[in-house]
This record gives C-alpha cells, structure tokens and sequence, in this order.
C-alpha cells in the first residue's frame, strides 16, 4: 500500500492514495518528452496499481482510448476514483453550452462504464474566462441529475492574472477539486498565493508535472533545440543540488512537491509497471531538507516560460 493515504476534509471524507495515476500513456502513444516505450501495456499498469493500493486515475476525453481502457479494466471490480477531464468550445450560448458538455460528459460516462463519474474537470481554464459563473450553474445541475459526484477545474496557469480571475471564480463550493502544475521549476501557483488559498478553502489539490513529463531526466544534449540551450544551465544546477543532498534528481522532485502544504495527490504517468514501484518507493521517502527546498527556491526563482510549458517544447523523438 502507498504509505499515508490522505483523506481530504470537505470532499465527503474521502482516501485517496497519496498517487493518482495520469492516464495519458495509456491512450496516447508516445506520450511526454522523455517517453521510449511507445504504446504501453494498460493492463499491467493497471494491476501494478492495485498491488500498491493506488486507487485513483487522472483522465480525459482528450487522452486517446484511455477511458475505453479504464472502462474495460475496472468493469465489474470497485469502482476506483477516476476524475476525468473535459474541455467545451468558447463561443456558444448557454443553451448550447449545456448540450455540449452533457453530451460529452455522457460519451465520457459509457467510455468508463460508469453511472456517475467521481470527478470531471474542466480541462481549460479558458473556459472558466469565457463563461464565467455559468460555469459553475452547469456543473451543479449535472451533479443534481447525478451525472457527476464532484467538480473541479485544472488549471494551466499561463499567468498569475489567469490563477486570480479563475481563484476568484473557484470560491464556489461547486468547485471541490483543483489540479494545478507544481515542481522544482514551477511554483507559480505557490508564489502568487493560490495554492494557500485553496488550502483555506478545503479544496483538494492535485499537483500534476511533478517531473515536467520526464524533462528533469534528460540530458540538455539530447533535447530538440532550442530547448537544449534554454534548458541546459537548470539541469546542471537540478544535477548539483541533488548531488549535494546525496539523492537522485527523482527524490528531489517527488519529496519537493509531495511536502508543499496543502498538496493532496500527485498526478504521475507510468509506461512501465516498474516506473509505478519506483514512485511508491519516492513518495515515501525522506522529507528535503530546509537546505535544499531553499536553494531550489532561490536558484529556480525564475526559469525561462519555455521550460515550464510542454506545449512550447519541440518534441524530440
């Protein structure tokens, strides 16, 4: 079992496992820079998560078949915590906005094989910029009909102004999930006061990109430029800082964002059943030491925006 399971205050005394698994390999081939393994084996994964305890999956109905392969694998067993994700378009009206996300909250329902999904995100917080308030009057109608147990939003977080309009919008009750990006090189949801809160909120947080799809284990020789440039002093500084604390560039970055205050899940990939064994064994590692959580916070104080935004990257196959 994944040691300290956390059950979220405000969120129905829910225990969730201290991982999610993020799902998106098993729908998209190739998926994340640091991917090598190319179409994965959804079932042993899957399995490998139950060995572990591990009871909750990110998702979306943009990932591929990976709600297809989720639906097909827990049919007929306990229904796990599944929170999967959506996006809308941005120029309809509210009668049109309705039958939009109902109908593809429906397809994600029969993708699952579900009767009612645990959690739907919305997968674009531009959504939440365009509709506003109407947002959230959707949401809570679709939890009336009992197609959804919970809502929440994940956030991309382009900008500190992006986190305030959305946090404001996000004060709602409706509102009881939010996932965010958080690692060694993004704190942008810690530093403009987000993160805090929605810990005051009794919201729970689900830190997603805490490897920066794999971009901490790359070596700035082997990425496409011209991230390789852009990316090579952080790694070099990333490698000293780990050596210096006598852990793996993997410890650092799971200790760093599983002990930030009010962080509850962490959404992490898996192509191979043993990656899952190795992040069991990094979230139950040691705590950083002050040492080290202050120094990543002062020699990554500002990163350059390509790093900390995959849709930027060029991807190097």
């Amino acid at each position: 079992m994944v040691n300290g399971e956390t059950p979220f205050a405000g969120a129905g005394g829910l225990g969730l496992s201290k991982l999610m698994l993020g799902t998106a390999q098993l729908g998209i081939t190739g998926y994340g820079i640091a991917n090598r393994t190319g179409e994965v084996d959804a079932e042993a994964l899957l399995d490998r998560c139950a060995e572990h305890g591990i009871n909750c999956f990110d998702t979306a109905l943009e990932y591929g078949d990976a709600e297809l392969k989720l639906g097909r694998y827990f049919e007929g067993k306990p229904a796990p915590f599944i929170v999967s994700k959506l996006k809308t378009d941005l120029n309809l009206d509210s009668a049109a906005l309705e039958k939009q996300v109902t109908g593809r909250v429906e397809t994600i329902l029969e993708r699952l094989r579900l009767r009612t999904l645990p959690a739907l995100m919305i997968h674009d917080p531009a959504v939440l910029e365009a509709y506003g308030s109407r947002v959230a009057e959707l949401l809570k109608r679709l939890q009336r009909s009992g197609l959804i147990e919970r809502a929440g939003v994940s956030l991309g977080a382009n900008s500190d102004e992006q986190f305030a309009y959305c946090g404001r919008l996000l004060r709602d009750d409706i509102y009881e999930a939010i996932q965010l990006p958080l690692n060694l090189w993004d704190r942008r949801a810690v530093e403009c006061g987000a993160l805090h809160q929605f810990r005051e909120d009794g919201k729970i947080v689900v830190a997603r990109s805490v490897f920066l799809q794999g971009l901490f284990f790359r070596s700035a020789e082997g990425l496409p430029e011209p991230l390789g440039t852009i990316a090579r002093e952080a790694l070099k500084k990333l490698a000293e800082i780990a050596d210096g604390e006598g852990m793996s560039v993997a410890e650092l970055a799971m200790g760093y964002v599983r002990d930030t205050e009010g962080i509850g899940c962490l959404v992490i990939g898996a192509e191979r059943p043993e990656q899952i064994d190795d992040n069991v064994k990094l979230v139950s590692g040691p705590a950083l030491s002050e040492r080290a959580r202050h120094r990543l916070e002062t020699d990554f104080r500002s990163v350059p925006p390509v790093l900390i935004t995959p849709a930027m990257w060029v991807q190097a196959k």
